[in-house]
């Protein structure tokens, strides 16, 4: 029976609900939870004026189930939390239905590990079976550690036989304009390793010509601006002389300071040849990661096609500096590359495979025994990061029924990704319908995700982080046909990165984000369908507390919305190590509770 509290604000005859999200991995990495704290932070929900919990889900914590997660274990105080209270959701939900709170699982179906690696060299390189160029995934579920051939996978890769073998005779480093630079081959490193550990430097002769010479190719960053554009006149240094065959390279430089000017992306920086006139496919890193940041190549090794590659940064800085070492900075110093390309995303399952229907449907199940009031599915996840993303979905079984449907050869015309996009789109929404209709036969709600940073036509790469590319989320007629009882609109990027980290926040400003023209589609078909829509933003990323209190009053006065989700709890609150208290982060649970009191919400 769905749990519905009595007491939803009312506003001008609608109700209005405050959430927050619970993403319980990040909370046990500060403390230990037991039954006990779990009591207090239903308490502290209360007092705040929450009355829906939105509870990520990571799968059974027992490692022999099929529908096994291990994100805990990848966590400081997980395993000692799970000893102490058990499955999470299943212990949480009737603690939070005791004190009057709904309770709503968010399922993650493409979640399932991290795509952060440890270097092929290290100590940690075993963590997982599921191996990257460069190192080991980092955390990774059962399931794809018993079917990595049923992640999403790269398009077949035009590439030489010999290509790993092939001595590295040319590396050209491009700048993205034509202005000079202060490089010059005195200044410029060569440094290898066998294993991306420890790198060592090479003291071997070689040239460097300097030019200024048409780009080869456009150049767009993270935010989808234009860098370089094809044919504009760059700066280049060609380094010739060489004769490389390690596995990893790295140039750096021996300036040791901040005033480098020998920038670009990451991917646009570089090109590497061999023997041939054509450069070579190549994965490329810098001092950047999605997790252990920064790295250093000096004594450790670094994170290959991280999904970072589109950032913008200076080769000719310290390499060995820990300026900005917030884990989301990018990193400059140095530009790395390893021969080749990564056949599949780091650990994301293909929806068009049986297989992982089965999967997702176990959890949805597990969800339901567990007593949740309803389910809310999210397609972001932390498993897709790639530099490439537009270069993966093209599995066996998706090429295969495209040949079936059309004539046209998929790999000739990249007009003919759309169609890819339809097709596995297709898959999605069959398991999203499933899920719809096993949730309402169990008396569960369903609720689902829009990611209006995701799901216009030509989304740049900063709004595609975390989301798989060439597949079609046909959210629209996933409303029209009643397949969901409500929606959580997600406008934020990845980890909220949607501004360059040295300016002031402008994308991230709720102003921004609700001019977005997909944002007023969603609400204005999402009203019309009488689907309440609740917005989830992050609490301290992008903005200040005394903005993000103030976004929650625009939102309440705002009668498209139903809600307003707090994202999550970790910054509002967390265990103390030992477990014995929640302790608040900073004043920001004082700002919400002052404001729910002056709306009427508390």
């Amino acid at each position: 029976m769905l749990h519905h509290p009595d007491n939803f604000l009312r506003v001008r005859g609608r109700s209005f609900l405050l959430s927050v999200t619970v993403d319980f991995p990040d909370d046990v990495e500060y403390g230990v939870y037991t039954r006990g704290l779990l009591d207090r932070m239903m308490i502290l929900f209360k007092q705040i004026g929450v009355r829906r919990i939105y509870w990520l889900y990571d799968g059974d914590i027992d490692h022999e189930s099929e529908w096994a997660g291990t994100l805990f274990d990848y966590m400081e105080y997980g395993r000692q939390t799970l000893n102490n209270i058990g499955e999470p959701v299943k212990s949480a939900v009737p603690i939070a239905h005791k004190h009057g709170l709904e309770f709503y699982a968010v399922l993650k179906p493409y979640h399932t590990g991290l795509s952060g690696t440890y270097p092929e060299g290290s100590s940690r390189a075993n963590a997982t079976r599921i191996k990257r160029i460069g190192g080991t995934l980092q955390q990774v579920i059962p399931f794809i550690e018993r079917n990595p051939g049923l992640r999403i996978r790269r398009r077949p890769l035009k590439a030489p036989p010999d290509l790993h073998s092939q001595p590295i005779k040319r590396i050209r480093l491009i700048k993205k304009d034509a202005t000079a630079t202060r490089v010059g081959q005195e200044n410029l490193e060569i440094w290898t390793s066998p294993n991306n550990y420890g790198y060592r430097k090479r003291n071997i002769p070689f040239t460097v010509q300097q030019a200024i010479e048409p780009a080869p190719r456009e150049v767009r960053d993270y935010y989808g601006d234009t860098v370089t554009a094809k044919g504009a006149p760059v700066s280049t240094l060609t380094i010739e002389g060489l004769n490389l065959n390690e596995r990893y390279t790295l140039i750096t430089t021996n300036f040791r300071d901040e005033k480098g000017d020998f920038q670009n992306t990451a991917l646009g920086m570089l090109e590497v040849y061999g023997p041939g006139p054509e450069p070579l496919p190549i994965v490329v890193a810098n001092r950047s990661a999605i997790w252990d940041t920064p790295r250093s190549f000096l004594t450790g090794g670094l994170e290959f096609d991280s999904g970072y590659g589109p950032f913008q940064v200076q080769l000719d800085i310290d390499n060995n500096s820990r300026g900005g070492s917030d884990w989301w900075r990018p990193q400059g110093g140095c530009i790395a590359f390893a021969r080749g390309k990564n056949e599949y995303l780091p650990c994301a399952p293909c929806e068009v495979y049986p297989e992982v229907t089965k999967l997702w449907m176990g959890w949805i199940d597990r969800l339901i025994e567990s007593g949740v009031d309803g389910v809310d599915l999210r397609i972001s996840s932390h498993g897709t990061l790639t530099d490439e993303p537009f270069e993966y979905g093209f599995n066996d079984p998706i090429i295969e029924e495209y040949s079936r449907r059309h004539a046209s050869n998929i790999f000739s015309d990249d007009s003919e990704a759309d169609h890819l996009a339809h097709l596995r789109g297709r898959h999605y929404t069959s398991f999203l319908t499933a899920a719809s209709k096993r949730l309402r036969n169990a008396g569960k709600k369903m609720q689902v995700h829009i990611h209006t940073e995701a799901f216009g036509s030509n989304p740049c790469h900063g709004q595609l982080m975390g989301i798989p590319a060439n597949i079609r989320f046909d959210w629209k007629n996933w409303l029209k046909d009643g397949l969901v009882d409500g929606v959580t609109l997600r406008t934020s990027w990845f980890e909220a990165m949607e501004d360059p980290f040295q300016s002031a926040p402008k994308r991230s400003c709720l102003s921004h984000a609700l001019a977005d023209p997909l944002v007023g589609e969603a609400l204005q078909l999402s009203n019309a369908l009488g689907l309440p829509v609740y917005l989830n933003r992050y609490v301290s990323r992008a903005v200040g507390i005394k903005e993000y209190v103030t976004d929650l009053e625009r939102i309440f006065h705002d009668e498209r919305f139903a809600g307003f989700d707090i994202y999550e709890l970790a910054y509002l609150a967390r265990p103390s190590p030992d477990g014995s208290r929640l302790e608040a982060v900073g004043d920001r649970i004082d700002y919400i509770k002052a404001k729910a009191k002056e709306l009427g919400i508390l």
